[in-house]
């Protein structure tokens, strides 16, 4: 486990600061991708990570949760990493810790989306060991994801 991050659930009080980067760090508007309900309502689901150094100041943020309908898989809903912390292996001990929770709880896999465009997400999920299958239409007309899965657990670092 990475000694210069704390790691720990979402609460509801981490909604705000979330939201007001969200836009900025993933470059583009999230809308109610980053909704409140994951905050409030599943955020011992989710994992927030800050500098060890400056626990005030978030540096990633894993929204998930454990499928009602396959309780053996876990599901990342959304992850993103403070742009200017990037290639520092955030977004991968987010992963982690995320994981390392949800096997706790019984899951054996983990799946994650990502959209055939987005080849830094499709780099970065190949690279945790993820095999992902194409899914025309996934979440809407001309909306095409790769839908990624692998068995847990999931490597700390």
């Amino acid at each position: 486990m990475r000694r210069d991050l704390l790691l720990r659930p979402l609460t509801g009080a981490d909604f705000a600061s979330a939201r007001a980067v969200a836009d900025d760090w993933f470059g583009r508007t999230v809308g109610l991708t980053m909704h409140r309900l994951f905050f409030e309502q599943l955020g011992s689901s989710g994992v927030h990570a800050a500098a060890a150094d400056r626990p005030d100041r978030m540096v990633g943020v894993l929204l998930g949760l454990r499928s009602e309908v396959e309780p053996d898989l876990a599901y990342i809903h959304l992850h993103v990493v403070d742009p200017a912390m990037r290639g520092q292996g955030i977004g991968r001990a987010l992963y982690a810790e995320f994981g390392a929770r949800m096997t706790e709880r019984g899951c054996r896999r983990v799946r994650a989306l990502a959209a055939p465009t987005n080849a830094p997400s499709l780099r970065f999920h190949e690279a945790l060991g993820f095999l992902g299958r194409f899914a025309g239409a996934h979440v809407g007309l001309g909306q095409d994801r790769i839908i990624f899965e692998r068995a847990l657990p999931l490597e700390r670092t």
